[in-house]
């Protein structure tokens, strides 16, 4: 059995930053189920948004954000989400991250749905790596942190009705404890437990069953934000497109070429993600056959530029196509 005074299960964005927060004050250890680059933090795409453009403000930010959840957001988590994000987005820029600059050194901000300004900061179409690159690389000049991969976290101990620590199989599969004054799950999504899903495969909900059968309340479980633009390709895994191509300019059409979101919602082709899901799936409905996402009218190179690792670029230059059908 080991012990330690700070133990997070889970290595994307969440549990990293909290090692760094958590180190100064005693041993942290860090457990991660696979790979460290295997977590939604890796395949987030299109950047980080905050209130940092000369024309935005948390309030606005606050406002839009309580647009695009319908009125169901808990709006004291939406205060902290825009008060302190700039905070922490400088904080980041501090440590390295190689976000885009515009002709003038400043972040380069994009656009994404339901953002009514430009407030995204992103690394090309691999701002969640870049992040988790910069955060890693902090964790690992940490002497109080450890971290072990490829350990699977299978309940929460409990004593007197506190979590006192884990049970998890190691890489060879020998179970172990691991004791702790302090637990913290940041075990990410459940992608996984639909059939459609561009959450990596490791994204299986593990943080939500351990706290349930540890005795823990859990809340607004019907609350699943599915993508509504990804690559699809018989046999292949579900591909996220990130939204920032519409956000750039790219648009979403039917079968018969014919522009479509306008007569869903006012935003057109940036409303909320889930009118955009919903009215893909009406308008398949509707005209019996496939919906895609055009970048014929946007410039080739331009694209491979803005999105150097998303499929479209290949596409793109390759001269095959300038639609991406998904669903």
């Amino acid at each position: 059995m080991r012990e330690t005074d700070f133990l997070i299960v889970g290595g994307g964005i969440a549990g990293l930053r909290a090692a760094i927060a958590l180190a100064p004050a005693g041993r942290v250890a860090v457990l991660t189920k696979a790979d460290p680059n295997e977590s939604n933090t890796g395949y987030a795409q299109g950047g980080i948004a905050a209130a940092v453009g000369e024309d935005d403000s948390p309030e606005l930010h606050a406002a839009d954000t309580i647009r695009a959840g319908d009125g169901l957001c808990d709006e004291q988590a939406v205060r902290v989400l825009v008060e302190q994000g700039p905070a922490y987005v400088r904080e980041l820029l501090e440590w390295g991250t190689r976000f885009e600059r515009d002709a003038s050194g400043r972040p380069a901000l994009g656009r994404e749905a339901a953002h009514s300004v430009r407030r995204v900061l992103h690394a090309g179409d691999a701002t969640g790596r870049e992040i988790g690159r910069v955060l890693w690389e902090r964790v690992s000049g940490l002497r109080s942190v450890e971290t072990i991969h490829h350990a699977l976290v299978i309940e929460l101990l409990v004593e007197d009705g506190r979590v006192c620590g884990v049970a998890f199989f190691d890489p060879s599969g020998v179970r172990q404890q691991f004791r702790a004054d302090a637990t913290l799950l940041a075990t990410g999504g459940a992608g996984q437990v639909f059939r459609e899903t561009t959450n990596p495969a490791v994204a299986t909900g593990d943080g939500i069953s351990l706290a349930y059968d540890a005795g823990a309340r859990v809340v607004d479980l019907e609350f699943v934000q599915f993508h509504p633009t990804a690559l699809k390709r018989d046999g292949a895994p579900r591909f996220l497109i990130s939204e920032a191509l519409r956000g750039e300019g790219a648009r979403l059409v039917n079968a018969r070429g014919e522009a479509f979101m306008t007569r869903y919602h006012t935003g057109g082709d940036l409303a909320p993600r889930d009118v955009v899901a919903r009215s893909i799936v009406r308008e398949e409905e509707q005209t019996g056959g496939a919906v895609f996402l055009t970048l014929a009218h946007l410039d080739p190179e331009f694209v491979a530029r803005r999105f150097p690792t998303s499929p479209t670029c290949a596409v793109v230059s390759a001269s095959i196509s300038r639609a991406i059908r998904f669903r």
